[in-house]
């Protein structure tokens, strides 16, 4: 080898490369690191700069009740008879401890966290009323019957959203069903009012306002069911219900 010749050291040329390489790498990480902590600055930015969440304890009242006044036609021992139904379903709702919620404000809409009241308190009572007649030409006296009020508890959960602006809506959610000595008819039953029925109204600019401490959406709903056929006659379902969001912090 002459003293002219270039140096030549077995590898040096792969370690040169690796090192390029490596150097390459450290610069396009460092490149996604700075995009990802302007990206996460940006967005404290913007969080910074909306309204900061908001802390609360939410509690349920509602009432919710079905009143029905139908005439079944049939017959009995050879006689045509009519059977006038008269009843009411009655379930009450009060949360027996409130529920913490967290709004959060994501593009100008609240979001809840979680969208559940729980530790609800359900009290369900049912009266019946019967009244059987004899049609012509059979004759005989009014058979009337009282029957004995049915009673259940139970506590569940409910789930509610946005359903618009400034305005809150429930999941549905079965509530108990009673029989007790006089059942109800099929078409009756089939009839199950729920807090879904009803919309309720809030002030989502309440909401970001830390000087409201309290609101409560209220929603009621009424609707009337005409029945036609074997059984006629009518149902009313009534709801009412107040969602109050009291601010802790």
């Amino acid at each position: 080898m002459n003293e002219s010749d270039p140096l030549i050291v077995p590898g040096f040329r792969t370690n040169m490369r690796y090192r390029a390489m490596r150097a390459a790498l450290l610069v396009a990480s460092s490149t996604v690191l700075a995009c990802v902590a302007l990206a996460a600055l940006g967005g404290r930015a913007d969080a910074a700069s909306g309204p900061k969440p908001g802390a609360f304890r939410v509690t349920l009242k509602a009432t919710v009740t079905k009143d029905w006044d139908t005439v079944t036609e049939g017959t009995d021992g050879g006689c045509a008879t009519s059977v006038r139904s008269q009843g009411r379903w009655t379930a009450t709702l009060r949360s027996s401890k409130p529920t913490p919620v967290v709004v959060v404000f994501r593009s100008g809409r609240p979001v809840y966290l979680p969208p559940t009241v729980r530790h609800v308190r359900i009290r369900v009572s049912q009266s019946t009323r019967t009244t059987t007649r004899l049609l012509n030409p059979c004759k005989g006296r009014p058979v009337h019957e009282t029957c004995a009020k049915a009673r259940a508890a139970v506590t569940g959960r409910f789930m509610f959203f946005r359903s618009g602006r400034n305005e809150l809506s429930f999941r549905p959610t079965r509530l108990p069903q009673l029989d007790g000595a006089c059942p109800s008819s099929e078409q009756v039953r089939a009839i199950q009012p729920g807090l879904e029925d009803a919309q309720g109204r809030i002030s989502e600019a309440a909401l970001k306002n830390r000087r409201v401490s309290a609101q409560t959406a209220t929603g009621s709903s009424r609707v009337t069911t005409e029945l036609e056929g074997d059984e006629a006659g009518r149902v009313v379902e009534r709801v009412h219900w107040d969602l109050k969001f009291s601010r802790v912090r």
